[in-house]
């Protein structure tokens, strides 16, 4: 836990579609998560969140990874631990709200539930993990998503 990280999330919300998501609190919520998870290297932590409709996300997804279809969260890094640089910007993390509403209806959950379930993967990728390289690797993030997730929900 780095408690003297400063963090400045950015939340841009293309979608406007839903009131349950309340950016006060996802901001402040994104920072518990960030100062959780930060190397106690780092001071200044820059983060930015877009929330998107699958149009926008299928266009990206095309644009960035050559994908054409939507997607639920794309994570764009920048971070690195190599050299341990003290402030900086750790990517983006986009979020089709359209794909979470219906993830969440498909599962059985709230779409805040859903919501932070995604972003907290995608800051999982920005700094570095990933499900698909290995059992092992998957084992490791979702262990983190649910510690990352108990952070959030435990209030």
């Amino acid at each position: 836990m780095n408690s003297s990280l400063n963090v400045v999330t950015h939340l841009n919300d293309q979608w406007g579609g839903d009131i349950e998501i309340q950016s006060d609190l996802v901001l402040k919520n994104s920072e518990l998560i960030l100062k959780f998870l930060s190397p106690n290297f780092l001071q200044v932590l820059e983060l930015s969140i877009l929330l998107v409709d699958d149009q926008l996300m299928k266009e990206i997804n095309f644009e960035r990874r050559g994908l054409d279809k939507t997607t639920d969260v794309l994570s764009f890094p920048l971070y690195s631990e190599s050299p341990p640089i003290p402030f900086q910007i750790l990517g983006e993390v986009v979020i089709s709200m359209d794909t979470c509403r219906k993830q969440a209806s498909e599962i059985g959950h709230s779409i805040i539930d859903e919501f932070y379930r995604l972003l907290v993967h995608g800051i999982l990728h920005l700094f570095g993990y990933d499900h698909e390289t290995n059992e092992e690797d998957a084992i490791q993030m979702r262990k983190k998503e649910d510690e990352c997730l108990e952070l959030v929900f435990e209030r």
